[in-house]
């Protein structure tokens, strides 16, 4: 009892010297501003105050400035080094985007579910970007944009095993000539348990060895998988921009799983793409899909689209000879105007739909045009030039 009553009077001592030092700093701000001149002292009192209350003020910090103060000191370095396990960490389930303009330096860029701003910093190093992670829980989408966002360094930091990191969209639209299959393997295994849609749009340098049906495969079934590198639809031949793209019917068949029977698929290049793949898909879609809708009592439209762009093996021609009995064609004749007000030859859009009950529908298309696929744009793109907390 005697031990217990010296630790309390050790701590009342301890806050009421707390209390003081802040009621002269608190006496000494007008207007969230710091007037006059602190005390002499006050440094070396600051100093002396345990890590208790320390901990507790720092619990109360947005979680950009917590990893900032390691700069203030050694002392607030330790701590935060410390106690960064055990502190609560800041959740939300809306966006967070890696953009790197410039070499050494990353933007991280958080924004809840309506697209509001919680956080926008620039770090310098991995250091930074690891004791960012600590303190908060990634969910909702994750996109990787402008420069090198999703190289080695970044992927390494976002597979760590603390790191606690749930996306159900991975939006990939940077360089990725610094990304490497062994880390962005891991990376997908790390998030394989939530996530739902991978997409590969806009990317630059992608080439024929960093994807594959394996790599694909370490992000678990997915509902939607798209691979359309950046320039692909101004070039002249497919290979000025990139080289057989590394993805076949291994990954196509993979998305045929029952429960995940609202879909989409939509690659340029990929060779190793077949119609006999692709009639395994249909065949396995329709059995998985009528099953499931039974199962499900579900009357609504159980939706999926395949979009070939490109791809040496996959022509209306050869689908049409491998599935013809399958499917039902559809072109739509006569021309239209894209985006840049161009004519656009109809003929060239072609769709196939699978023959199915009403409530099922499955269709093959053959894109020639960048703003006819299922692009997901970032949030805040109106924001590019607002200053960085």
């Amino acid at each position: 009892m005697a031990t217990h009553k010296t630790e309390v009077s050790h701590l009342q001592a301890e806050i009421d010297r707390l209390r003081r030092a802040l009621t002269d700093v608190c006496g000494q701000i007008v207007c969230g501003q710091l007037t006059g001149k602190m005390s002499d002292n006050f440094l070396e009192q600051f100093s002396q105050l345990p890590d208790l209350p320390l901990e507790q003020v720092l619990h109360f910090l947005p979680a950009h400035q917590v990893f900032q103060m390691r700069h203030v000191s050694r002392r607030f370095n330790h701590l935060i080094r410390k106690c960064s396990k055990t502190m609560p960490k800041r959740e939300c389930n809306g966006s967070v985007l890696f953009k790197r303009k410039h070499t050494g330096e990353l933007t991280v860029e958080w924004l809840d579910d309506c697209d509001s701003e919680i956080l926008k910093t620039t770090l310098a190093d991995d250091v930074a970007l690891s004791e960012l992670f600590r303190f908060i829980r990634i969910g909702g989408r994750i996109f990787f944009s402008d420069g090198l966002s999703a190289a080695d360094d970044v992927l390494d930091q976002l597979s760590k095993a603390w790191l606690t990191i749930r996306p159900e969209l991975v939006v990939f639209s940077g360089d990725l000539s610094k990304t490497s299959q062994a880390f962005l393997r891991a990376f997908l295994k790390k998030v394989e348990p939530t996530v739902k849609e991978l997409l590969f749009q806009n990317a630059d340098n992608i080439g024929h060895s960093l994807l594959s049906d394996d790599l694909i495969g370490a992000a678990g079934r997915l509902d939607g998988l798209m691979v359309l590198p950046n320039g692909w639809f101004w070039a002249k031949d497919a290979n000025d921009v990139v080289s057989d793209i590394n993805i076949g019917d291994d990954t196509l068949l993979s998305m045929a799983e029952a429960g995940r029977v609202s879909s989409y698929f939509c690659v340029v290049d990929c060779s190793g793409i077949t119609p006999g793949g692709i009639r395994a898909f249909i065949e396995k879609w329709m059995k998985q899909a009528d099953t499931y809708a039974v199962a499900k009592s579900i009357r609504c439209e159980l939706r999926c689209e395949l979009i070939f762009c490109k791809c040496a093996n996959v022509t209306p021609t050869t689908v049409e000879e491998a599935c013809g009995d399958l499917l039902r064609k559809e072109t739509e004749a006569g021309t239209d105007q894209n985006i840049f007000g161009d004519s656009i030859d109809m003929e060239e859009r072609v769709r196939y739909i699978a023959k199915c009950p009403s409530n099922r529908r499955l269709e093959i298309l053959f894109h020639f045009y960048p703003f006819l696929c299922p692009f997901i744009s970032p949030p805040g793109l109106n924001d590019e030039d607002s200053d960085l907390d």
